[in-house]
């Protein structure tokens, strides 16, 4: 895979009470805070070890400052996402990337099985295909990339719904363009993700009680 690749990552600043919080109202927001820092992390060096353009995206909203000190000394450029819903943003940055490069592929931070393997099939399944689309096994993507232009595929997705992969399907038949869809992903967003992440690496570091 050649570096025309622009990987781009939307991950919030780890905040207290702002980040997982459908995890935080059962786990406690110190804890959801917890975790999302390791994902972040691991995300973050993950993406370090692919042959590509690296682009951190955190929420304009947001104070940039601690997701600037994970992503220093990494090589990566940081971004901030424009206003709107998260498919306004989506399409937003995958336009700006294509100013980098020919082939753009957007990932979230919170998927701990992403490996540099996966993201580079994806980037390259981008020299096949105008647009590739990973599915999460919540009903929602970890992953979707374009080349060459941006399809009409974002407006009207009823995000953070077991229906957005579905809805993107059908946004992109609509739209006429060709696809492909690579192997399922899982991300950790409820307790019960959690306890299958622990249970695949279970010497992860626990949080301090207190």
């Amino acid at each position: 895979m050649s570096a025309d690749l622009v990987l781009q990552i939307f991950a919030r600043a780890p905040k207290l009470g702002r980040v997982k919080t459908r995890l935080g109202r059962e786990i406690g927001a110190a804890a959801a805070l917890h975790w999302y820092r390791i994902l972040v992390h691991r995300t973050l060096i993950t993406a370090s070890t692919v042959p590509a353009q690296v682009q951190v995206w955190c929420p304009y909203e947001d104070d940039p400052f601690e997701l600037e000190q994970f992503v220093d000394g990494l090589g990566m450029t940081f971004y901030q996402q424009c206003s709107g819903d998260l498919g306004r943003r989506m399409e937003c940055a995958l336009q700006v990337g294509l100013e980098f490069g020919s082939r753009v592929l957007l990932i979230g931070a919170d998927c701990p099985v992403w490996t540099p393997a996966a993201i580079a099939a994806a980037g390259q399944a981008l020299s096949a295909a105008p647009m590739v689309l990973v599915p999460a096994e919540d009903g929602g993507y970890v992953g979707v990339g374009v080349s060459g232009s941006v399809p009409p595929v974002f407006e009207g997705v009823s995000w953070s719904s077991a229906s957005v992969t579905s809805q993107t399907r059908r946004l992109m038949e609509q739209a006429g363009v060709d696809w492909l869809e690579l192997p399922t992903l899982w991300d950790v967003d409820r307790p019960g993700d959690l306890d299958r992440w622990l249970k695949a690496e279970p010497n992860l570091p626990r949080p301090i009680a207190g």
